[in-house]
C-alpha cells in the first residue's frame, strides 16, 4: 500500500508539472509603458509591445511641448525619437524584431531639454 500512495504522488506531482509547462507557452516580452506626468495630467506616454522591435510616443496633453523617447536596443548606443507632432499624435520607430528594444523611457521636451521619466522601462528582451 505504500508503495501504491509514493506512485500516485510521483504521478500527480510529474502531471502538475507537465501541465504548467503546456500552459506557460513560449517565453516572450510583455508589453511596457512609460509615461512623464506633472500634475493630475500625462504629458508624454512611450510604448513597448509585442515583440518589443518598436517603440512608440505619444503627445497626451495640448501644453504646447514637445515628447520624445529614449531607447537602447540590444546591440547600440542610446537612440531619440522626437515627436512635435502635437496633442494626441504619435511617432513609433522602425519594427527591428531581430534588435528588439532593450530598455526605453518618455520624455516632455522643453527648450530643446529632455525631461524623461526615471527609471527606463525593461521590456524583457
Amino acid at each position: 500500500m505504500a508503495r501504491y500512495r509514493k506512485t500516485r504522488r510521483a504521478l500527480s506531482a510529474g502531471a502538475a508539472l507537465l501541465g504548467a509547462l503546456a500552459l506557460s507557452g513560449p517565453a516572450h516580452a510583455a508589453d511596457r509603458t512609460s509615461v512623464v506626468a506633472y500634475g493630475a495630467y500625462i504629458r508624454a506616454q512611450a510604448d513597448s509591445y509585442g515583440a518589443n522591435g518598436a517603440v512608440r510616443v505619444c503627445d497626451t496633453y495640448g501644453d504646447g511641448y514637445g515628447v520624445a523617447v529614449r531607447y537602447y536596443r540590444r546591440t547600440g548606443s542610446r537612440q531619440t525619437l522626437s515627436n512635435s507632432k502635437g496633442n494626441g499624435k504619435c511617432s513609433e520607430t522602425a519594427d527591428i524584431q531581430s534588435n528588439p528594444i532593450i530598455l526605453f523611457t518618455a520624455c516632455v521636451v522643453i527648450d530643446s531639454v529632455d525631461y524623461c521619466a526615471s527609471p527606463y522601462q525593461d521590456t524583457g528582451r
